[in-house]
């Protein structure tokens, strides 16, 4: 009889199932042409269609590696939280706990992340000195950083927390105003005349010569002054290392001129003649009114009733920092800066340099915003023209690298500020750390005058704003609930890595927030800092 096939050998006459075609699935078929000459293998299990009769399939899940399988009651419902002993000694001890019953206790630094929990900033206020202290160091640990110096001076005490008088000194305190902490130069200065407007940066340090002791590179010595208007190239600028420096190098075109050899720059003979920082701060923001320049420092003239127009509004206007970005996104309507593009980046970084950042009582929010978000755009169009290729020779990485570092080396910009250009470039943190930018710099969001100090050590910055975030975080624990509620959801709207500092600073919001001087921005965030301070280690 011929053989049958195999669809047919197993299942002849009996109802098809899913139940017992996977029965089937695990039988050995047939002998089949490979298999002849090999004896079958056992199968190590029972078969299906033993003792002649098709039954459902055991059940052939896997086993644990050398247990036994026990047939055990589940566990009790445990109200009193206690353990319930091992049934058997072949079980793991771990298997023996109650998976019912509350897990165990944990350190006391240690916040339990249950939903009915307050945020770990506030878990972490709620804890008492002693235990702030020992979870401060465990982070420490965990992130195998060890303390330096100066936390171990202001820590190594009986409490663990230093005096105030301690942590006010100006050897621990790690903040600064950063605008107040520019200081006037002092550089002697020449001026070139009737220079070509398309001069280039490199034609005037060939002019003047290395040898010359002009500033460096790096502290950007040549401005050409850009009409922000129209921009317009006029006169340019040298400043040198002492004022002798800048006498020596105009005499010595003097004496050229007198020879019969006149001073070209490209194919223009220009005129070479010593100045001063009055006049390069009077050329680079000639609509500063109401202000006399004693060298680089201002003196702010009283307002006059009679001539309104002449009192003095500011150093810059917000209009030019918006021309000056409108000359690179639309330089078909500025024939000037279509023929050297490269200017308005060039005037941006002598603007941003040259700034009087130190007279902090005659600057503004709204200014300094108008100075960033034109820096920023201006960063952001030279990224793509330089990704495009779009002007190799005037549109380069080393102009890029120019304005990206004028922007970061700026006084006046704040943490924040300076952290989203960091992110726009995508610059590294090493990088950052050359211009003493701290960690988590993001979450500097309201302090718009308090930088750190370059050099403090990172463990002591995070030390003061751990004190500051955990005592603005009581202060606001202890007000009645609606305060309480309405400031924690604002806390939702923002960053937490400083607490609730922005309550206790209390800006004022709208159009009078934008026109505050950085000085009263300065006043109103140390005094905070000072109050946080005395209240939390007033009593050490």
């Amino acid at each position: 009889m011929g053989r049958l096939p195999l669809s047919q050998s197993y299942t002849a006459g009996l109802t098809q199932s899913n139940s017992q075609n996977s029965g089937l699935s695990l039988m050995s078929p047939g002998d089949t042409p490979h298999e002849i000459a090999a004896p079958r293998a056992r199968v190590p299990f029972s078969s299906p269609l033993a003792n002649g009769r098709l039954t459902e399939p055991r059940n052939y899940a896997p086993r644990t590696s050398g247990q036994p399988i026990q047939s055990l009651p589940p566990p009790r419902f445990n109200l009193n939280l206690e353990s319930i002993p091992a049934v058997s000694e072949n079980i793991p001890q771990e298997t023996s706990q109650d998976p019912f019953g509350s897990p165990a206790p944990s350190d006391a630094t240690s916040l339990i992340p249950f939903p009915n929990l307050p945020p770990p900033t506030v878990q972490m206020a709620m804890l008492d000195n002693t235990q702030l202290d020992r979870a401060m160091e465990m982070a420490l640990i965990k992130a195998n950083a060890p303390k330096s110096d100066k936390l171990h001076q202001l820590t190594g005490t009986y409490t663990g927390f230093p005096s105030l008088h301690m942590a006010l000194n100006a050897n621990y305190f790690p903040f600064i105003d950063g605008p107040s902490s520019a200081k006037p130069v002092t550089y002697g200065v020449i001026r070139l005349k009737n220079i070509p407007f398309s001069t280039k940066r490199a034609e005037v340090v060939a002019f003047i010569g290395r040898n010359s002791k002009m500033l460096n590179d790096a502290d950007e010595p040549v401005h050409i002054i850009m009409d922000r208007a129209t921009s317009k190239t006029m006169d340019a600028f040298v400043e040198f290392q002492t004022m002798e420096d800048a006498i020596r190098c105009a005499e010595r075109h003097h004496q050229f001129a007198q020879s019969g050899r006149v001073s070209r720059l490209g194919d223009r003979p220009i005129e070479v003649e010593l100045s001063s920082q009055a006049a390069l701060m009077r050329e680079l923001y000639p609509l500063a009114r109401g202000v006399f320049w004693d060298g680089a420092t201002p003196n702010i003239l009283p307002p006059c009733s009679r001539e309104p127009w002449g009192n003095f509004k500011g150093f810059i206007s917000c209009e030019e920092m918006v021309m000056l970005v409108k000359h690179v996104e639309v330089p078909h309507r500025s024939p000037f800066s279509k023929e050297c593009p490269q200017r308005p980046y060039e005037c941006l970084i002598s603007t941003l340099g040259k700034f009087p950042w130190f007279a902090t009582d005659f600057i503004t929010l709204a200014q300094r915003g108008a100075m960033y978000k034109a820096s920023f755009k201006l960063i952001r169009l030279l990224t793509g023209a330089v990704s495009r290729n779009d002007d190799p020779v005037n549109l380069n990485h080393q102009l890029f690298r120019r304005v990206v570092a004028s922007v970061m080396k700026c006084k006046g910009f704040t943490v924040l500020q300076k952290d989203n250009i960091a992110f726009l470039v995508q610059m590294g943190q090493a990088e950052m750390r050359m211009y003493h930018q701290p960690e988590n710099a993001s979450s500097w969001v309201h302090q718009y005058s308090v930088t750190a100090k370059p050099g403090c050590p990172q463990d002591v910055l995070d030390w003061y704003i751990r004190i500051i975030r955990e005592q603005s975080t009581r202060d606001v624990l202890v007000r009645p609930i609606s305060e309480r509620t309405a400031i924690q959801e604002t806390l939702k709207d923002t960053d937490e890595y400083w607490g609730y500092f922005f309550q206790e600073v209390g800006y004022t919001q709208g159009p009078d927030f934008d026109y505050m001087t950085l000085k009263q921005c300065a006043f109103l965030e140390f005094s905070a800092i000072e109050r946080l301070l005395t209240r939390a280690l007033g009593h050490h």
